[in-house]
């Protein structure tokens, strides 16, 4: 029985398919739908400490600015939800809030590059696909 769905979200056309299809999920089985948002702080060595904090900032920012959307459109689907804006290593944290969450299911976009590049499932989704211990939704 599938009671929590751990959908991620970035923003992309491929996560508002995901979140989406998790969403309906979350209706047709009565499960909570658990949105998350992850920010991968910028690593770049050269990069001042301030303009690092101010860009962790402006992204944090979004992602707040990004739950609070999805987190609208649940709540007129009449699904019942949580949202989560976390920061790290993107897939680490998506499995790590599945398995602290109790999550049932884990939802992500996948990457649609076009060409040949399209027989490949985005780092983060295949990340989460390998490693999961539920099963994980890829929707493209």
């Amino acid at each position: 029985m599938v009671s929590k769905i751990l959908v991620a979200v970035d923003g992309s056309e491929c996560a508002r398919r995901a979140f989406d299809s998790a969403l309906k999920l979350g209706k047709d089985l009565g499960a909570k739908v658990i949105v998350m948002t992850v920010v991968q702080p910028p690593s770049m060595i050269t990069m001042q400490k301030d303009l690092q904090g101010t860009i962790e900032m402006l992204l944090e920012k979004e992602a707040k600015i990004l739950l609070a959307n999805y987190g609208t459109i649940a709540e007129k689907r009449g699904v019942d939800f949580e949202t989560i804006l976390a920061i790290g290593y993107p897939s680490r944290v998506i499995l790590n809030t599945a398995e602290s969450k109790g999550a049932d299911l884990i939802v992500v976009g996948s990457r649609g590059l076009g060409g040949l590049k399209e027989l490949f499932l985005g780092s983060v989704s295949h990340a989460v696909v390998q490693n999961a211990d539920i099963p994980v939704l890829v929707v493209k």
